[in-house]
């Protein structure tokens, strides 16, 4: 490792913390969401869409796994993420906190991004997950929690440094180690070659996603990404 190399990756790691919060983020309870969201992974949300799905007849079943959902978010506390269902996919909804926000748009995570821009867009009508956010309100952040290697669930990782030294927190896929931002945008070095799909989605109330289509318009209620 290079002088230059070192006193980058030293300079990343004093910005990140100067963007913490000047508390160590109310750690027990941020202790209780990480145990919360690692529960909530592929088993249990398996078991809840087989449970469900072996419970209706075979025509409701199959209108059931394109059916759009909705997700009230009204009793979220701020750095909160939760599992919902769709398509028998995991989705995320997770609630960012402003200092998480400003992790999105800062030079020394978009220069280790392989598509900070989200260019390689695995959504149709996708213009609303442009930009950092990649959120329709910038607070609240919706994706389906599937890492574009093998599709495993990645970790919530709320602490910055908690896998290397410069990064900020977001998602981090134990299977192979692929690192992405709050963003879900992957980062550089990492197996997954694209930033976790964003789901159609909108807003019915400032409080409930519906999630699966669009506008209320019933388009996009059956889109699949490619690389599923």
């Amino acid at each position: 490792m290079t002088n230059e190399t070192t006193r980058a990756e030293g300079m990343d790691a004093v910005f990140m913390d100067s963007i913490r919060p000047a508390q160590e983020m109310r750690k027990d309870r941020r202790h209780f969401l990480i145990s919360a969201a690692g529960v909530l992974g592929a088993g249990a949300v398996g078991l809840f869409a087989d449970v469900l799905i072996d419970n209706m007849n075979p025509g409701k079943a199959v209108e059931a796994l394109g059916a759009p959902i909705d997700v009230d978010v009204s009793k979220m506390e701020p750095g909160q993420l939760i599992l919902a269902e769709w398509k028998k996919k995991p989705i995320w909804i997770l609630k960012r906190e402003a200092w998480m926000l400003k992790t999105l748009s800062e030079p020394s995570l978009l220069r280790r991004l392989k598509d900070p821009e989200s260019k390689q867009n695995q959504q149709p009508a996708s213009k609303f997950i442009n930009g950092n956010y990649r959120a329709l309100q910038p607070e609240m952040f919706i994706a389906v929690a599937l890492c574009t290697h093998m599709q495993c669930i990645p970790d919530y990782r709320p602490a910055p440094h908690t896998v290397t030294p410069w990064w900020p927190g977001g998602f981090h896929c134990a299977c192979h180690g692929s690192m992405y931002d709050f963003s879900a945008r992957v980062i550089e070095g990492s197996p997954a070659p694209l930033n976790i799909p964003v789901p159609p989605y909108y807003w019915k109330t400032p409080m409930v996603a519906h999630i699966g289509e669009m506008n209320g318009s019933g388009l996009d209620k059956n889109w699949t990404p490619d690389i599923w």
